[in-house]
């Protein structure tokens, strides 16, 4: 994140939060929007929080190998950008999305 932005800091998980409760009160396309920050290593969209997890995928990624990458990260309530996260291991690797077109 920029300097000097402290004072208008919201955690992630937070943010997350308040995106859901708006995704509630909307019908149709309007649930479309995407959750995503923009990090030196590409685009990384939050898709969802469960039990302790966070989970993230690369939404866009300067390396084509990350594109897509699905992770699971361990939740931090205080994170306020993706360098503030720990990924969790996977035992079973996620497969890889196929785009049809």
């Amino acid at each position: 994140p920029s300097l000097g932005n402290r004072l208008f800091q919201v955690p992630v998980e937070q943010s997350y939060h308040v995106i859901q409760q708006a995704w509630q009160a909307c019908s149709g396309l309007a649930k479309r929007a995407r959750f995503v920050m923009s990090h030196a290593t590409g685009k990384i969209e939050v898709v969802g929080r469960q039990a302790g997890c966070v989970f993230m995928r690369y939404h866009q990624a300067a390396e084509k190998a990350l594109i897509g990458k699905f992770m699971v990260m361990k939740s931090n309530p205080s994170a306020v950008w993706f360098d503030d996260y720990r990924e969790i291991p996977l035992e079973t690797p996620v497969p890889r999305k196929v785009w049809l077109f």
